[in-house]
């Protein structure tokens, strides 16, 4: 799968890219009631865009670029007739920013690996709580994603633990 278009959060003042679909939660709970939606290139599997804001710690939906079953470019409207915003209450789980620079590229999804990650955890759009990762530390180049590490840590514990 090919590196995705990120979607966009307001927060703080701030202007991140998110490693995350908050819309998704809410495809899922429509069904066979979701509108229809259409990649318009591998960069973007999922057809749309959203544009997000935290405003005293609640998500709301701020914007919308998708493209219908006509491959045509759609709006807030298109889903959420006659709201310029919408308070996301269908959302509970965390959202991922990653911040800083790129330590490894994947092509892939939201794969790559940033300096940091920022995590915020939302119960029914509500902000509960937020976390920091590290990743320079212990970051690894050649074995970026961990499983040459992992398999070493695995291999060396069955040994200890087999005597």
């Amino acid at each position: 799968m090919t590196a995705q278009f990120r979607e966009i959060l307001f927060y703080k003042g701030n202007t991140y890219h998110l490693a995350t679909e908050p819309l998704t939660q809410l495809l899922e709970i429509m069904g066979d009631e979701k509108p229809v939606l259409i990649s318009p290139h591998t960069a973007c599997w999922r057809g749309y865009v959203g544009t997000w804001h935290i405003e005293e710690d609640k998500l709301y939906l701020v914007d919308f670029k998708g493209y219908n079953k006509d491959h045509e470019e759609v709006g807030m409207d298109y889903i959420f007739p006659g709201h310029k915003r919408v308070f996301a209450g269908w959302y509970t789980g965390e959202i991922k920013i990653s911040q800083g620079e790129m330590l490894h590229y994947e092509h892939m999804g939201y794969m790559s690996i940033y300096e940091k990650d920022l995590f915020l955890e939302f119960k029914k759009a509500v902000l509960v709580g937020k976390r920091e990762v590290d990743n320079t530390i212990p970051f690894d180049p050649k074995d970026p994603m961990g499983w040459e590490k992992l398999a070493r840590d695995l291999y060396e514990y069955n040994l200890k633990n087999s005597k």
